[in-house]
């Protein structure tokens, strides 16, 4: 997680936490006292004008500033006028103007670095936020019928970038959110969030009139956004933006993003290296993250994907499609003296290209045109050996960052040509003898594998003269010592053994 996007998560929080009905009486004074002990908590120092107007606040002229970590620079960021409104049943309302401007500012955090601003409108409609609870648990509801971010200023250094040169524009309908905030030792939320469409436009030109121009536009919609997290703050962190400090402090979230459909276009001109267009599609898909002081996961999936690319490098369109794609990862991020748990995960399912890329290589289509597919599916255990959060941790390493304890093969399988390659294997290391690798034990388990097809894939390359016959030779034979004929014709089978005593074997032949 980038310092920007946790430096974004305590800009957003504050503006969309929202809520449903609860018993005990809140206060506004409650409200904006616990918005500034989160903000201030973060790590950010507050500037606004308090003004009571019998039970009710006002609150404008709401500045924060974030000093980075390690003098990187700053950051700021201007967020106008807030009132929180004493509801007669106990609730606060807090009304948001219908366009409220924001304005950041920072350096790129070298010494001496070139200032930058932006200036953006957070603009909404038929919009209502009430806070409901107690002050030790407050519940935040909110909707509008529409939202929009757009930039109106861009500044670097002293150059003003004009739309001509810098655009930034995000539109959605139809928003609900409810976030459930418990404040104790530690701040406790639970978030469920809809927005019912979302477009977005974007646009970048290269300000160097002495240099090649380049310019980019990136416009898309997505549909049916569907979003919830829970997690865990702590109250106080001197800074917001350094991670190994806030996992110590009890940091710990989980949040997924899901979508139904949507689309993307990237136009890009180069008077350089040529212009090209990039279109994508997808039926839906899933984001989710976890991160905590246990370890850090993704798990992206995204279904029905179509990629079309036309480039004037390029003598004609490309295009591909999958039916499912996937990735995950697991890894832990602490420095530990017992095994953690990883995981990787890899899924292109039913990948197809069109007729025009398979003649490019293929026009007499000797080869079936099949959808391929590729899954992979490793777990394992590891030892950090290395806190490599701590950049000086990290500087002074000098060996490798990790141990590897335990791998299992849960799912190799690789299909396309006419060809499937499958396997499976569960593998310990031992590091208490001489490594065949360095920083890795000597395996101990086995890996068995599958081919179908391959002598018939073999063929057909060297027909289409891809692969000389005397490698397709020297690849036969080496498939004969690792393997042997299966229950089916053009079949093969291996298992690989790792003995406790460093001998490999293959199919019980002794190959190391």
């Amino acid at each position: 997680m980038s310092r920007f996007s946790l430096r974004a998560l305590g800009i957003a929080l504050p503006i969309t936490l929202m809520s449903q009905a609860a018993m005990a009486d809140l206060t506004p004074k409650d409200v904006w006292g616990d918005w500034r002990a989160y903000m201030e908590g973060m790590g950010y120092k507050i500037d606004a004008t308090e003004a009571a107007s019998g039970d009710n606040l006002t609150v404008s002229d709401i500045n924060l500033n974030f000093d980075m970590p390690e003098n990187e620079g700053k950051m700021s960021l201007s967020m106008g006028t807030v009132n929180f409104v004493q509801n007669s049943d106990g609730t606060v309302s807090i009304v948001l103007p219908d366009t409220l401007p924001m304005k950041m500012t920072g350096n790129d955090g070298t010494p001496g670095g070139e200032p930058f601003s932006m200036t953006m409108n957070y603009a909404q409609t038929d919009h209502a936020m009430t806070v409901s609870g107690s002050p030790e648990k407050m519940t935040y509801l909110y909707t509008a019928g529409t939202i929009a971010m757009d930039l109106t200023q861009m500044m670097i250094g002293d150059e003003a970038l004009g739309r001509d040169f810098a655009k930034i524009s995000v539109k959605g309908g139809s928003v609900n959110s409810t976030t459930t905030m418990t404040i104790g030792e530690t701040r406790g939320y639970e978030q469920t969030g809809s927005i019912a469409t979302l477009a977005y436009d974007a646009f970048f030109k290269s300000p160097e009139a002495d240099e090649p121009e380049v310019q980019a536009n990136v416009t898309g919609n997505v549909n049916g956004v569907s979003m919830s997290g829970t997690g865990v703050i702590p109250l106080t962190m001197t800074q917001g933006a350094d991670i190994r400090a806030m996992l110590a402090a009890g940091f710990d979230v989980i949040g997924k993003i899901s979508y139904t459909d949507g689309t993307s276009n990237f136009d890009v001109k180069d008077t350089e290296n040529g212009n090209y267009v990039l279109k994508t599609a997808s039926n839906g898909g899933e984001f989710g993250v976890e991160m905590g002081a246990n370890g850090l996961t993704y798990d992206v999936a995204q279904r029905d994907v179509k990629i079309n690319v036309t480039a004037e490098v390029m003598p004609f369109p490309i295009d591909f499609a999958m039916a499912e794609s996937g990735f995950n990862l697991t890894m832990p991020v602490s420095k530990s003296e017992e095994p953690q748990d990883f995981a990787f995960g890899l899924k292109m399912g039913d990948f197809t290209m069109s007729d025009m890329i398979w003649g490019m290589f293929d026009p007499t289509s000797q080869l079936p045109r099949d959808p391929a597919t590729v899954i992979v599916d490793l777990t394992g255990k590891v030892k950090i050996l290395v806190d490599f959060l701590n950049p000086e941790a990290a500087a002074e390493m000098t060996g490798a960052p990790g141990e590897m304890q335990a791998l299992k093969l849960g799912n190799l399988l690789v299909s396309a040509a006419g060809a499937k390659l499958e396997g499976a294997g569960d593998i310990t290391f031992d590091g208490s003898g001489p490594a065949m690798v360095p920083g890795v034990g000597n395996p101990v388990g086995n890996i068995n594998l599958a081919l179908a097809g391959g002598n018939g894939l073999l063929d057909k390359l060297v027909a289409l003269g891809f692969l000389p016959s005397d490698q397709a030779m020297g690849a036969r034979m080496m498939m004969g010592l690792f393997a042997v004929p299966g229950d089916a014709p053009d079949t093969l089978k291996s298992q690989i053994e790792f003995t406790q005593d460093g001998q490999i074997l293959a199919n019980g032949q002794r190959i190391r």
